[in-house]
């Protein structure tokens, strides 16, 4: 359903320690393109030997090819109980497979020195730029101006790079397109091409080690960490198997990506630093630092914070096996990319959330440009589409189809400011590292199954998975009333026994009333049931 994809939960980092530890190799006569055992206990080759004549130049092999050569020698191991000791000791959260991919927490990051110099210069220049922004140094208007141009260069980002040509959400005419590629440019986020691939390959391959900024390493690294470090080996591999060929029929983008670099020079930092001096006198000092310096590091930390925060800090009422929550506060910050839960749930819609949910200012404006004919072909996730998702995957929080005991399943820094405003109201739950194929998961509606898009199969899916759901609040809420009735009745007799017989049995009171509690409610669950039949 939406971007689901299937997952295993193999959990082994080191394969190759494993298999070479079980596996000598093989004999010197025999073909490299036959796999068999060399011994009467049946051990296999070595893992190198194996690799070259199954993985050859692709490591992403079909996973069966490699599965079945692997486990028919596997037969033979006679301590299979010392095997899955080794694997319980070598444990992580690595595929075996190479046809897989998942998160090797073992892998070590060269750092990018010149990145880390030239990233904290910049965040110096935009803390001196925010002082004499709000200290009264420079003009108000500069302020008023930096501030409206960062939300137009966001706008570049959100709506143009991000829903228009990473998830081709919608079409637009050539004017406002071309508007979209020159604000994206003003934002100086990279070149749209690169930026489009990057995030493509974030949803393709989310949370792995195939993605650019893998929330698995940590807040600092898939914040801004991945701009400081080299990219990991997966990262280069996976993402020459983007699909660009969209963008690259676009000469528009094409022309930027030649000439991105003068191009920023122009329209990200003269252009917006000249206009304070020549139009209200402005220092020159002044403009540089407040519109650009400044103006540069919210912008990019506020995009960031998707990448992050959007992935930490919030509930998952959509999925609660991926990493990235609905997050107002983001929401705020990015012009409505934080409810990431359900945009990673559904990439395509241009809303990038349910419809009706606030602080989606890109998304009001996608409305207002296509009721004047400037925008078609919006693509949404239909309500059964959504309604099914929730219901089978979700952490029961959603405002509608969720349960009270979902909805209160949260936790904020400290225990105060218990409101999805605040930026650490999160979900107590916390999902694990996954392992998906490697064909990741879909981008758009067309690599969605057939029954994924029924809208009678999901209907009648969701409406099956609704019912279960109120069934077993019932059932809780049966289970509760038993409970207090319990509770009541133990108070009760303690108010009729002597003073040392009572301390006892409140002593006791949580254990023999909550054992009470499970065999009065099944039978009573049993005695319904038998009813009813």
């Amino acid at each position: 359903m939406g971007a689901d994809s299937h997952t295993k939960t193999i959990t082994c980092s080191k394969t190759a320690e494993l298999i070479d530890a079980t596996m000598p190799p093989q004999n010197k006569g025999q073909s490299s393109s036959a796999v068999t055992t060399t011994s009467s206990t049946g051990i296999l080759p070595s893992l190198t030997e194996l690799r070259e004549e199954l993985v050859s130049n692709d490591s992403t092999l079909d996973a069966q090819q490699f599965q079945k050569q692997f486990l028919s020698n596997c037969n033979g191991i006679a301590h299979e109980t010392e095997v899955d000791k080794k694997l319980r000791q070598i444990g992580s959260h690595t595929p075996i497979l190479p046809s897989e991919i998942g998160t090797d927490f073992n892998f070590k990051r060269g750092i990018v020195w010149k990145n880390v110099i030239g990233f904290a210069a910049l965040h110096v220049c935009g803390v001196i730029g925010l002082h004499l922004a709000f200290w009264q140094y420079c003009d108000w208007r500069t302020t008023l101006y930096s501030i409206w141009l960062m939300y137009m260069s966001g706008q570049g980002v959100t709506m143009g790079a991000h829903r228009l040509w990473a998830h081709k959400a919608f079409k637009a005419k050539l004017w406002l397109r071309v508007v979209l590629l020159w604000l994206h440019t003003l934002a100086g986020q990279n070149c749209l091409y690169v930026w489009v691939r990057d995030h493509r390959q974030h949803h393709k391959y989310s949370d792995t080690d195939a993605d650019p900024h893998n929330a698995n390493r940590g807040f600092f690294f898939s914040h801004i960490g991945w701009l400081l470090s080299r990219k990991h080996p997966k990262v280069i591999e996976y993402g020459k198997k983007i699909d660009m060929s969209d963008l690259e029929a676009d000469p528009w983008i094409m022309f930027q990506k030649r000439h991105y670099k003068l191009l920023y020079t122009i329209f990200a930092l003269f252009g917006p630093t000249s206009i304070p001096v020549l139009f209200w006198g402005e220092s020159p000092w002044y403009a540089l630092f407040v519109a650009f310096f400044f103006r540069t590091i919210l912008s990019l930390n506020g995009t960031w914070s998707v990448n992050s925060a959007a992935h930490m800090f919030g509930t998952r009422p959509y999925d609660k096996t991926i990493w990235p929550v609905e997050n107002m506060f983001v929401s705020f910050v990015a012009m409505g990319e934080g409810w990431h839960n359900y945009h990673h749930a559904f990439p395509w819609d241009y809303r990038a959330s349910e419809y009706g949910t606030p602080l989606n200012l890109t998304g009001v404006l996608i409305d207002f440009l296509a009721k004047h004919g400037h925008i078609w072909d919006r693509k949404t996730a239909t309500s059964n589409m959504v309604k099914t998702r929730l219901l089978r995957t979700g952490d029961k929080s959603h405002h509608t189809y969720g349960t009270d005991e979902g909805r209160k399943a949260f936790k904020t820094l400290w225990n105060i400011w218990r409101h999805p405003t605040n930026p650490t109201y999160t979900s107590i739950y916390t999902p694990k590292p996954k392992i998906i194929q490697s064909e990741g998961y879909a981008l758009v509606e067309d690599e969605l199954k057939k029954s994924e898009m029924d809208d009678d199969i999901l209907k009648r899916e969701a409406d099956e998975l609704l019912r279960r759901q109120k069934e077993e609040e019932s059932q809780k809420t049966e289970a509760n009333k038993i409970y207090t009735k319990l509770s009541q009745y133990i108070k009760e007799q303690q108010q009729e026994l002597p003073e040392d017989l009572a301390q006892q049995a409140n002593n006791n009171q949580a254990v023999n009333g909550k054992a009470k509690l499970n065999i009065d409610g099944n039978q009573n669950v049993i005695q319904r049931k038998i009813t009813v039949q």
